[in-house]
């Protein structure tokens, strides 16, 4: 995702896929891309990484559905 820093010709860049010549590899990276390209930024690096943080936010969404269904599945009397 990438959106305009308001003001200024400058975008925030995150998360953005980085294209490697090698399918294996699945890189993102964080950063800020300049007027003329440049580009400063942190990578991610690896699928293991991404995959570890898709599986994180899964176990949290998965725990907070439990939560909503146990709540509505208590009916008092």
């Amino acid at each position: 995702m990438r959106f305009k820093i308001p003001g200024r010709n400058t975008n925030v860049r995150l998360f953005e896929k980085v294209e490697t010549t090698d399918p294996q590899y699945l890189i993102f990276d964080v950063g800020v891309e300049y007027e003329d390209g440049s580009i400063d930024s942190l990578v991610v690096p690896g699928s293991g990484s991404y995959a570890t943080a898709r599986r994180v936010i899964k176990d949290l969404n998965d725990k907070a559905a439990e939560k909503q269904t146990a709540e509505t599945a208590v009916v008092p009397s």
